[in-house]
């Protein structure tokens, strides 16, 4: 019989728009040698045929769990979980914490925590974490840990995975273009981030007039998800201010990789990552399927291998280097190819599950499991 992992995570069901599902779904799916038992919701299948889902929850949607999933969640691990080695997965916060570290005392079970995306601050953070190694998806979020009193941790540097991913069809891609309004052969560059917690959307907005200056016809997408209430009322008025064509504004797409298939590049210089994923899925999806992706050099985004970096506030550079993504057929096809590679050797999903399994074997073989 192999040992069992548990990821303690929000629910893994659809849909997977969030960073930290999609992380757990990807790790579980790719292991090997241990069974991955996720925390789940009645009915909703496994995502994959090695996995078992556990109905814990009493719902998928939402980006965290209530008050009382966590209470259930809480209980079924007191009473009912019978792995080896427990997985946490979760932006660290004092409830779930508290709750984690009083658990894993009690049922004496190994623990692998991974830092699932980086705080709005690094204050008081070593009272958080209680794994018997914490991952950080990022060397900057592990500096940030060790600076903040985590230097007694064991802290492991482990970036989030891409998975398998279905090439969107051109079928698909000219179905979005159609639905958005936008012609066949206009050069699209795409935002794909919130609209409140960082300064990108406003950055790629005043790129606009450049880009749109190099190509008339060029089409620039904002594809945010509503995370507050203050989403919508931004929307509005970067509508009002850019009174552009060139601008579509699109909340929720059902499928934002079929856009971004088609697209010349993927702009996305976020100087906060507060709320996401050290490097956030999106983009490692968007250079697996092709489409260069541009960001800051700066926090965790400047470790992301094979996309192409500007510097912070460096509006001018943001640009030259889309365009030059763009329309350089040589500089595009050597931007392709560097971070096809990155994906391959770096943040393939397999290559992110074994360090995990490595990791999870470690633990179980001080025989501590539950």
């Amino acid at each position: 019989m192999s040992p069992r992992v548990l990821f303690v995570s929000k629910p893994i069901a659809p849909p997977y728009h969030d960073g930290t599902k999609c992380l757990v779904r990807d790790v579980a799916t790719h292991l090997e040698r241990f069974e991955p038992i996720v925390m789940s919701v009645r009915g909703a299948e496994p995502p994959g045929a090695r996995v078992r889902a556990e109905p814990v929850y009493a719902g998928a949607g939402g980006f965290a769990p209530s008050l009382a999933d966590n209470a259930r969640a809480a209980l079924w691990l007191l009473t009912r979980s019978h792995s080896d080695v427990w997985h946490f997965v979760f932006a660290p916060n004092p409830r779930t914490s508290m709750i984690g570290r009083t658990l894993s005392s009690l049922r004496r079970v190994p623990v692998v925590q991974t830092v699932a995306s980086p705080p709005r601050s690094f204050e008081g953070l070593g009272r958080l974490l209680f794994g018997d190694v914490v991952v950080a998806q990022s060397r900057w979020t592990r500096e940030r840990i060790t600076e903040q009193g985590g230097g007694a941790l064991r802290v492991e540097i482990i970036p989030p995975p891409v998975g398998a991913l279905l090439a969107r069809s051109a079928d698909a891609t000219a179905r979005v273009r159609h639905q958005l309004d936008i012609s066949e052969g206009a050069p699209l560059f795409v935002y794909p981030g919130d609209l409140e917690t960082s300064g990108g959307a406003e950055a790629v907005a005043r790129c606009v007039a450049p880009l749109v200056q190099a190509h008339p016809d060029a089409v620039v997408v904002f594809a945010y998800r509503e995370k507050t209430a203050a989403a919508a009322r931004i929307a509005e008025a970067l509508e009002r201010r850019l009174r552009s064509p060139n601008v579509r504004l699109v909340r929720e797409l059902p499928d934002v990789l079929a856009l971004i298939s088609g697209a010349r590049a993927v702009l996305f210089p976020v100087d906060d990552l507060h709320g996401k994923v050290d490097l956030p899925i999106v983009l490692l999806e968007s250079m697996a399927l092709g489409v260069p992706v541009v960001v800051l050099d700066h926090g965790p985004l400047a470790e992301l291998e094979g996309a192409t970096k500007v510097p912070l506030g460096d509006d001018a550079a943001l640009v030259r280097v889309a365009l030059a993504v763009s329309d350089d057929e040589a500089t595009r096809a050597r931007t392709i190819e560097a971070a096809r590679a990155a994906i391959r050797r770096r943040y393939d999903a397999r290559v992110i599950a074994g360090a995990y399994e490595r990791l999870y074997e470690e633990l179980a073989s001080r025989g501590r499991g539950a």
